[in-house]
């Protein structure tokens, strides 16, 4: 494990024994797109799983979510987590000094969450942003009526902030439109310093899953899990309506 001044940082990629189809697929691409990550890894279980030789396994028995995540996260030493969902397919090298500078400048204005995905912008929004200066972890806060304000997309979180949200009611949907009052979230502006897709919907793989694995030279058979259909218009759509009005 490579020495990093981030000490108390960890990633966590969330599974369940349920879904280990899906963690064996996906995970290599963050070996593959992150070689250099300097931080320990967990993967969240129910039972002892030989993920990978520089992985280690947090199980818990299988329950609801909330109680699994916590009791996982009280096996976890860190203080700041990096969060993945299982299904979160890495597609390009990840930038690791600006998720450095992200992490230290979090830590330094003690914030509890920082999503590592913008904000979706206009089309007009993101022409104007390629004209402003952009330096290495700028953020922005993130409105209180915001959908997805503890959106599950890669973000850096307070262990202490999310084990809070835990104690709160709803299913895992609920969860990520849960806003806790007077606790600010914040995103990264311009790039994104890690890219990926998310191949699972509703326990589905979606229709573009097999090519997109394809295409990061990673065995893309999908096994006995079914592909989602009719699936594709509705993707294509949101992703141009989201292109263009954000």
């Amino acid at each position: 494990m490579l020495t990093t001044p981030d000490s108390n940082v960890a990633v966590v990629i969330w599974s369940s024994d349920s879904r280990k189809d899906v963690l064996k697929r996906v995970l290599p691409s963050l070996f593959k797109y992150w070689p250099d990550c300097p931080y320990p890894i967990y993967v969240g279980l129910n039972s002892e799983y030989p993920v990978a030789p520089n992985v280690t396994t947090v199980m818990a028995p299988r329950s609801e979510w909330r109680t699994e995540c916590s009791v996982q996260l009280a096996q976890i030493p860190e203080n700041y987590l990096i969060m993945m969902l299982d299904d979160f397919l890495l597609r390009k090298s990840v930038d690791q000094i600006d998720i450095s500078s992200i992490i230290a400048k979090a830590k330094e204005m003690n914030l509890p969450y920082v999503r590592m995905v913008p904000l979706a912008k206009s089309l007009p929004a993101r022409l104007l942003n390629l004209f402003r200066p952009r330096s290495t972890a700028s953020f922005e806060l993130m409105k209180e009526n915001s959908a997805f304000y503890c959106s599950m997309e890669i973000a850096f979180w307070s262990k202490a902030h999310f084990l809070s949200l835990l104690e709160l009611p709803g299913s895992i949907w609920d969860f990520e439109h849960l806003k806790p009052p007077g606790v600010a979230h914040y995103a990264v502006t311009g790039s994104a310093p890690i890219v990926y897709t998310h191949l699972v919907e509703k326990g589905l793989w979606l229709p573009y899953s097999s090519k997109l694995l394809k295409q990061a030279r990673l065995p893309h058979e999908l096994g006995a899990r079914s592909v989602r259909q009719r699936a594709g218009v509705r993707i294509w759509l949101t992703t141009a309506l989201n292109f263009i009005f954000g």
